[in-house]
């Protein structure tokens, strides 16, 4: 219907973000507001189809929602015979979010995030009829809200016949018969929310243990497990009833799951008592010697060897899905990498992707810089290990060393461990059994 640049009422469409049977939806500008918003976009030939009232009705749903976990619904108007709807702007959807797929904790954390939001909707009368992860936004602080009401109907007034809804592979089986209830939208949470945690949605005929069982053990904390368990039951009259019930038991079972102190103490004593394998001892000494010069502070989501923000690859376990959304020290994150940048950098120095518009101050002298930018009148400061100018994006083109690391990585030559490192931290290079990163001469 349109193409990047076209105006459309007070908005200018800049990218179409995605396309629907009865919609486009675009990332569009308002021009009088001076903000980007995500515009759906109704052609005349749909709104004609299915009649003003039902076109509207979307709109009339939402707007009567305001939940933090639900996308609000900034405007909507008929403009030149389309009717269009402004909401939030999002940075993706569940379906494309890798940050779900790097840290167990992000992903239990989107997943209370849809529990509220459908226990709200639930709480007004309110069935969504198609919860996928493609209608699940994650937004640039990491939240996540469910969108696209355009399927749901009010409980009092629900259709038996309407059968025009829902997803396969998220549908309940009541759903598919054109029974749809709150328990259904209770199912597709259940789907979802284990597809997050594993990588892999169960399927028909939904027995259970399904496929990687043993990663949502690993990763789903012991009282929440029969809560997603139960959600995700085959039989109706087995799950929760609602989102509501959902959403209590659920917060019931993380709040059990929160250690006390005195648990803590004693799972230390444990692990000082128990046999270490030489890896894990291996990672600690290292840590002890050169942890604190390199900020190796954080701790691998995989193997929970020492890592840096800096690393593009663990050393001990060669994974790249490691975010530190949750635990940065950096007042912001990159939305690409989710490593922590400054308010005053216009760019990610870790990674290729991120470029930011910065809050436009000056950045402050970094007190850990060790380097200046190559480019000319560039005044960026960059820190060890640094990718990319973090005010410039120019790629760093000399090599990074370090004294107490006498190795190199002959894929990047940056310095590295040969002794304790199983893999290039800066390039993900492999070390081979023998002859592995190349000693320097200097």
């Amino acid at each position: 219907m349109f193409r990047s640049g076209s105006r459309l009422g007070k908005y200018r469409l800049e990218k179409k973000l995605g396309r629907g049977a009865f919609s486009e939806v675009w990332k569009a500008r308002d021009t009088v507001e001076g903000r980007r918003i995500a515009l759906k976009i109704v052609p005349p030939a749909t709104a004609e189809a299915y009649g003003r009232e039902d076109v509207e009705r979307e709109a009339q749903i939402v707007v009567r929602l305001s939940h933090p976990n639900i996308v609000a619904v900034r405007n909507a108007d008929w403009i030149d015979g389309y009717f269009v709807m402004s909401t939030e702007l999002a940075k993706t959807n569940l379906a494309d979010y890798r940050g779900v797929r790097r840290s167990p904790a992000v992903a239990l954390r989107v997943i209370r995030d849809v529990a509220a939001g459908l226990a709200y909707a639930h709480r007004l009368g309110l069935l969504h009829r198609d919860v996928k992860p493609e209608n699940i936004l994650i937004f640039d602080d990491g939240r996540a809200a469910l969108s696209d009401f355009g399927l749901s109907r009010f409980a009092s007034g629900m259709s038996q016949t309407f059968t025009e809804v829902g997803t396969l592979g998220y549908m309940a089986p009541e759903q598919a018969y054109a029974k749809p209830a709150f328990a259904s939208d209770v199912f597709s949470f259940g789907l979802i929310a284990y597809e997050t945690i594993t990588g892999r949605r169960p399927s028909w005929p939904f027995d259970w243990p399904p496929e990687r069982i043993d990663t949502f053990n690993r990763n789903v904390p012991a009282p929440v497990r029969p809560v997603l368990r139960k959600a995700a039951e085959i039989k109706q009259n087995r799950r929760y009833v609602d989102g509501v019930a959902l959403h209590r038991a659920l917060e019931r079972a993380f709040n059990k799951a929160k250690p006390k102190k005195s648990t803590d103490a004693a799972r230390k004593l444990r692990r000082k008592k128990t046999n270490q394998s030489p890896l894990v001892v291996q990672a600690e000494l290292f840590r002890r010697r050169h942890g604190a010069r390199l900020e190796m502070k954080y701790r691998c989501h995989r193997c929970d060897g020492p890592i840096a923000e800096s690393m593009v690859a663990c050393p001990w376990c060669g994974t790249k899905e490691n975010s530190f959304r949750e635990v940065t020290a950096y007042p912001v994150v990159c939305p690409d990498c989710e490593r922590g940048v400054r308010a005053e950098w216009t760019a990610c120095p870790w990674c290729y992707g991120g470029r930011f518009e910065g809050n436009g101050r000056k950045p402050r002298p970094d007190p850990k810089a060790t380097r200046d930018c190559s480019r000319p009148g560039c005044d960026g400061e960059l820190r060890p290990f640094m990718r990319y100018c973090p005010s410039c994006k120019q790629k760093t083109r000399r090599i990074w060393t370090d004294t107490e690391l006498p190795d190199r990585c002959p894929r990047c030559r940056w310095s590295v461990s040969r002794t304790f490192w199983h893999f290039c931290p800066w390039c993900a290079r492999r070390e081979p059994k023998a002859g592995g990163f190349v000693r320097s001469k200097s």
